[in-house]
Order: structure tokens, then sequence, then C-alpha cells
């Protein structure tokens, strides 16, 4: 089989498919590809008019193949690539731990990028982070960059080291929220709201707060204070949090879930 697209996807599990329906919400015109190993998002990537395959092509062309397989699959998919001349002129890798230098090395090609981008991409309203190889032509950098554009928000980095940071802030970052979020609704649930009422509650507070952090440019300690009078209810939960350490607790899971990615990338 011969496949010839703008965006070849190579594994369609949550990222890919998130990447796959943010890419064509924005545009219509975009040829996307999507080889679903997992068949977890099929359906769901068909209807969007995006073209879904089971197994890799004999030989494909593309101007970007995003890999977003397990990292522990890139060593095989690698030595299948050699024999399935899968041809692009840049290779994006989603994949957490998985580091430029050996990118270049299992690909054959010094045109490679590491991208953290998130679940929100799915609805353009996603984070990404990107690093590039010295080596990486200004067309191909444009190319991927409008890419991820598309997605949401971009940032660039110079130091890779900061991509396994940006693998437990932005890539873990929207398990995170839920987590807290899933607090918020338990209680809500306790107090005697409805589930339906629970979570618009919950929702809608959450996406307020982040839009008024965005439009103002506070810092969250200081819209904290601002909803923080001396001795008022929203203290006393402040306070219990600050004297159960939880800021501390969250950095900590943070470190944890950064030093998993460099494991990840030393086991290849």
């Amino acid at each position: 089989m011969t496949l010839a697209k703008d965006i070849v996807i190579i594994g369609a599990g949550h990222m890919g498919y998130a990447i796959a329906l943010g890419l064509r919400r924005s545009s219509q015109t975009l040829s996307i590809a999507a080889v679903d190993l997992s068949h977890t998002y099929d359906k769901e990537m068909k209807n969007a008019g995006i073209k879904v395959i089971s197994n890799l092509p004999n030989h494909s062309t593309s101007k970007i193949t995003i890999l977003a397989i397990p990292p522990q699959a890139f060593a095989t998919f690698a030595e299948s690539n050699l024999q399935h001349k899968l041809l692009t002129d840049m290779t994006v890798s989603v994949m957490a731990g998985v580091n430029l230098s050996e990118l270049a090395n299992h690909l054959k090609t010094l045109q490679v990028c590491r991208a953290i981008p998130n679940l929100p991409s799915a609805i353009n309203e996603g984070m990404s982070v990107l690093a590039y190889t010295p080596h990486t032509t200004q067309r191909n950098r444009s190319l991927v960059n409008g890419l991820f554009s598309k997605l949401g928000r971009l940032l660039i980095v110079q130091e890779e080291s900061l991509i396994d940071h940006a693998t437990a802030l932005v890539g873990g970052g929207p398990a995170y929220v839920a987590y807290f979020a899933q607090a918020l609704i338990e209680y809500a649930l306790l107090a005697g709201f409805d589930e339906r009422a629970a979570r618009a509650i919950v929702v809608q507070t959450l996406r307020g707060s982040s839009a008024l952090l965005d439009a103002h440019q506070e810092t969250p300690e200081k819209l904290c204070e601002k909803v923080m009078t001396q001795n008022g209810t929203t203290e006393q939960a402040i306070k219990l949090f600050n004297n159960k350490k939880m800021k501390a607790v969250i950095i900590e899971g943070l470190e944890h879930a950064c030093a998993r990615s460099k494991e990840l990338g030393r086991r290849l």
C-alpha cells in the first residue's frame, strides 16, 4: 500500500487522536492519515474525515510524520520504518523520554523535533512545547510551528532538558486539573448538589478562573489573595491546604513524572 498525505500520524491513542482531531477542526484542507495500531478511535477519526489504516504502509510520503506511539515501541518501529520506507520531510515525536539524538540515530535523519502537546489540543485549546535539533531547517521549523499553533498555544525551547519537565507539566497538566476537579465535584455531591449541577459548577469555576488569570496576567497567588478575606471562609480552606503542604506534594509529584520521562528515554 502506498500513502501520500500532508500529515501522517503513527499511533492514534489518546494523544494521536487529539492531534488529528484538532488539526481537522482547524483545517478541512489538510490531508491527514492516522495509522491506528490500537483501533481505539477508528470510528471517531473516520467520522471526522481522517483516513485511518491499521498497519504501516509499504511506502508513504508526507510533509510531517508525527510519532504518537508508546516510547517502549519506538525501537521496533524504527526498525520497521527502514523496511516500509516512510518518507517524510520532518518527523515530530510526541513520545515521552525519547531524546533528539536517539530519534536522529534511529530514524537516520536530523530533521526531527520533540513536541509535548496535551489533550486540549483536540479542541484547539492545547499547549505544546517543542525542541528541535540544531540541524533542522528553517522551512521545517516553520512547517511544524504552523501545524502545532493550530492546536493552541506554542512554546519553543532551546534546552532539550526542558522537554522532560514539559512532559510532566504540559502533558500531565490536564490530569492534575481533572484530579482537582474530581475532588471539588465529590465535595459538591456530598453537599447535596446533583451530579449535573456539581459538574456545571466546577467546570465553569475552573474555566472562569483560568480565563481571569489569562486576561489579567496576574499571578495565581494574587488571585488567591483577592478571593480570600481575613478570617473568611476561603482562608480556612487555604490554611488547611498549606498545613498539609499541598504545594510541596504537587511539586514532588511533577518531579516524579519528570524522572519517569527521563527513565523511559534511558530504557531505549
